[in-house]
């Protein structure tokens, strides 16, 4: 190990991690002092096996994927020889232990009643699938933090069936901005900054944005972007004071200034028809290089702007559905009430948003303590969040809903003729071993791609669209630190960070439940919350998705590990931060197939909501449909990463079982 890697803190045990969390499947419980090793058969089932709280490789961790990936490889489970009949049956089995799997369950069991037998099959260590729980523990008190799934949004335009699920859960929405210290940082004058790296702008430089703008109303709450850049449609004065602590070129700087404060129409001599048309035709990074004619610096700078939150960069991103977004450029081209009206600007107040510190893994964590009493304590959304779950009781024989983790679905068939069966039969592998159970009726909550190899005799046409199916890569990673003093000094809560590994990073959420309060003084421990899109850019969407799957499972932890402690040196060296000292664990949750979204195979576009496609455009309409007892859920049958998304589609797959009844 050389001296730049013991300056970052690289001879810490925590560069061992992901080790000893599951890149070798074989390591045993007796080398994991106070936990057990994931990948064990019925390691749910032994005493101190709690997965919310382990670290290094999480999210499609080591252990989740090797046996999906087996089986589109080639491999098959079909002759029952090569399966231990368990004897098991219920009225239903889940595949898929997400929220769209247990929101169906859910739903399931309300209908069907309470002595409904159903199993949850999940190939993860933890249920909740994106919705990830990361927890930690130092002295003396947990942290917490998401490490998918970040908030209800927009909970009051959800659908009727997600609506209802979150309120039969007692999850009241109402609260959103009393459980939220909207002050907090803005009372410790810390606000949004950008840090221009070196390798990208010529030298490492954190710039805090502006104590005196007002935030914009339709960011994120405790948006990344300074405040006087958030809107694309920025205050002249603020933003060139901005920009006058950047070392920008000058060029660059009239350029950015242009963009955000100037009333030059970049698409001169066209209608607003035709303008429309050529925004919705071209990506956003088009647009500045062929009609604003954008410095490299520019275009360095905006690459990645609110990529975390839309998951893509700009040259992925429609040029008006970007501008929508609030990246500039709109000022002089005449669009002012046509962007408006888009789905993109006619967002909501964020602060309606509701948090939970986990994300919506507290949302999972709801439904499997409704579906399985006892397995931890509480009756509320407020005591959910520091509620310690008892994994032993997840897979219980007494139990009429059971939940089987580390356990990965190969094979589902009808037994017999699909228009007639009454049964299906479902068989996984745990560990070595593969087992079968059977169900009247079976629901794949999974992703999409999997199910033409899990499920053969679909017909040929719905295993065709089903396959598909691709998502959007991305890293959701948390780091905890000892204190915040470093942030304070910074005067920043967050940063926008163009160029870098990870292109942002904040502060967590200051959050208050009844049993559990985030961290309020500068001198507590607090979790660091880092994205990464780990797209290469320069290729068709779907290119760029799978390229950044492959990048993602072939990275090892001590990588992910070493960027993160040398961005955050790089980034808060001048507030005193010593990675090596102050950096006590780290999270990474990487999830190659990350958000759903829906593609056009004719021309490779991607699907957004604000343009309107023919329904046989929508591929995941003709992959979703019922086959016999098999019903499809997940968020990829809808094209939507949302949370509702995910329950209206395990609702709807339901309502197709129960319909056989």
């Amino acid at each position: 190990m050389n001296k730049t890697d013991r300056q970052l803190g690289m001879n810490k045990d925590i560069s061992r991690r992901d080790f000893l969390n599951g890149v070798s499947i074989a390591v045993g419980a007796s080398l994991l002092p106070g936990s057990v090793s994931a990948q064990s058969v019925g390691a749910q089932d032994v005493l101190g096996y709690y997965p919310p709280a382990l670290t290094g490789m999480r999210g499609s961790h080591p252990g989740s994927f090797e046996v999906a990936h087996s089986l589109r490889d080639g491999n098959r489970w079909q002759n029952s020889d090569e399966s231990i009949d368990t004897g098991e049956e219920y009225d239903l089995v889940v595949v898929g232990g997400g929220l769209s799997g247990l929101a169906a369950a859910y739903f399931f069991q309300k209908e069907a009643g309470p002595n409904a037998k159903i199993l949850i099959i999940e190939n993860h260590d933890d249920f909740g699938g994106h919705a990830k729980r990361n927890e930690f523990h130092y002295n003396g008190r947990m942290l917490v933090d998401l490490g998918g799934t970040e908030y209800i949004e927009a909970p009051w335009s959800y659908p009727a069936p997600a609506a209802a699920l979150l309120k039969d859960l007692g999850v009241d929405i109402g609260l959103a901005q009393q459980v939220f210290n909207h002050e907090l940082y803005h009372s410790l004058d810390l606000r949004g900054g950008i840090f221009f790296d070196k390798k990208t702008f010529g030298a490492d430089r954190l710039v805090a944005g502006a104590a005196d703008v007002e935030p914009y109303d339709q960011e994120p709450a405790y948006p990344t972007l300074p405040a006087e850049l958030a809107s694309g449609n920025g205050d002249r004065n603020a933003v060139s004071a901005f920009l006058s602590n950047t070392q920008l070129s000058d060029k660059a700087r009239e350029e950015i200034l242009q963009l955000f404060c100037g009333g030059r129409d970049y698409l001169a001599g066209k209608s607003i028809e035709e303008k429309i048309a050529v925004l919705k035709s071209i990506s956003y990074l088009d647009f500045l290089t062929d009609f604003v004619n954008a410095d490299r610096e520019v275009i360095s700078l905006l690459s990645m702007w609110r990529a975390s939150y839309m998951g893509n960069g700009t040259d992925l991103t429609p040029a008006f559905n970007a501008l929508g977004y609030g990246l500039p450029g709109a000022t002089g081209l005449g669009l002012v009430d046509e962007i408006a009206r888009s789905p993109e600007r006619r967002t909501h107040n964020h602060k309606e948003d509701f948090h939970f510190p986990d994300g919506n893994a507290s949302i999972a964590r709801l439904l499997v303590r409704r579906l399985i009493p006892g397995v931890a304590p509480g009756n509320s959304m407020n005591d959910i969040v520091a509620a310690k779950f008892d994994y032993s009781r997840l897979d219980s024989r007494e139990s009429v809903v059971r939940l089987r983790l580390n356990a990965t679905a190969v094979h589902v068939r009808h037994t017999g003729d699909p228009n007639s069966a009454k049964q299906v039969e479902i068989t996984y592998v745990q560990g070595n071993d593969a087992s079968r159970v059977r169900a009247k009726n079976c629901i794949l909550a999974c992703y999409h791609s999997i199910i033409p190899y899990l499920c053969p005799e679909l017909p040929k046409a719905q295993k065709e669209a089903l396959s598909r199916s691709v998502r959007m890569p991305l890293v959701s990673t948390n780091v905890l630190v000892s204190n915040w003093k470093a942030f304070e000094k910074l005067r920043i809560y967050a940063a926008y960070c163009p160029g870098s590994y990870f292109s942002d990073v904040r502060l967590t959420y200051p959050l208050s439940f009844a049993d559990y309060e985030s961290s309020r003084s500068t001198d507590e421990p607090i979790t660091v919350h880092m994205y990464r899109i780990p797209l290469p850019g320069g290729l068709p969407a779907v290119e760029q998705f799978r390229a950044g799957k492959y990048d993602l499972l072939s990275t090892p932890f001590e990588q992910f590990e070493r960027n993160i402690r040398e961005q955050l040196g790089a980034m808060l060296t001048n507030g005193g931060f010593d990675p090596a000292r102050d950096i006590k664990a780290i999270t990474v949750n990487r999830w190659p197939h990350g958000y759903a979204v829906g593609t056009d195979a004719e021309n490779d576009k991607m699907h957004w909501f604000s343009d309107p496609w023919p329904n046989e455009k929508k591929i995941w309409l003709k992959g979703r449909k019922k086959f016999g007892r098999i019903a499809i859920a997940n968020s990829d049958a809808a094209a939507s990463a949302m949370t509702e998304s995910a329950i209206e589609q395990g609702y709807r797959a339901m309502q197709e079982v129960l319909s056989n009844s």
